[in-house]
């Protein structure tokens, strides 16, 4: 990545929605969570090809999986592939695109999981339970996770597990930078 993420990106439904192979609850675009302000940054690469390439790896995704889990949009053409991203999140952020001075968006299209594995949204109780499940290392990385999302990144469900377990927000000025991705 170029330089910082910035809390300049499209509107999109964004929530807590994906149980990660590590046991962390992640931030996905989930059609059914309210809109939020979501972040940025630009890629300096040579091609779009490059850009889900770096993308794929910053998010450890599969190789395999890159045209199910990566979305794209340019701004002279219809989505190359658009992952699990649905046609209303898709316009808008086509749309956010015709307004930035940009060749092409790339985004995590990364489908909601439950702690069972399986693709649907996963129920706020279900992730309730499974947070309160893990322990030592596994246990850390979740909150970590949750609690270094940005602070604008304010969630129903983030909500909740502030009430819970007490995980508050760490201070952007507090916070190493590069940290934090999904899985494949």
């Amino acid at each position: 990545m170029a330089e910082a993420f910035r809390a300049e990106g499209p509107m999109l439904p964004i929530e807590f929605s994906r149980v990660a192979m590590d046991g962390r609850v992640t931030l996905v675009i989930d059609s059914s969570a309210m809109p939020i302000q979501t972040h940025c940054v630009r890629m300096e690469v040579a091609s779009v090809d490059d850009a889900i390439r770096e993308l794929g790896i910053r998010e450890k995704i599969a190789p395999a999986r890159l045209r199910e889990w990566i979305g794209v949009q340019t701004r002279d053409a219809s989505p190359r592939n658009s992952g699990e991203t649905d046609e209303g999140v898709r316009s808008g952020i086509a749309a956010w695109l015709a307004e930035q001075s940009l060749d092409a968006v790339v985004w995590t299209a990364l489908p909601p999981r439950a702690p069972d594995g399986n693709f649907v949204t996963p129920s706020l109780d279900s992730l309730l339970s499974h947070l309160d499940s893990l322990a030592g290392s596994a246990l850390s990385r979740a909150e970590e996770y949750i609690r270094r999302a940005p602070e604008t990144v304010k969630t129903p469900r983030r909500q909740r597990f502030e009430e819970v377990f007490g995980w508050s927000p760490i201070p952007e000025t507090g916070r190493r930078r590069g940290s934090g991705s999904s899985d494949g």
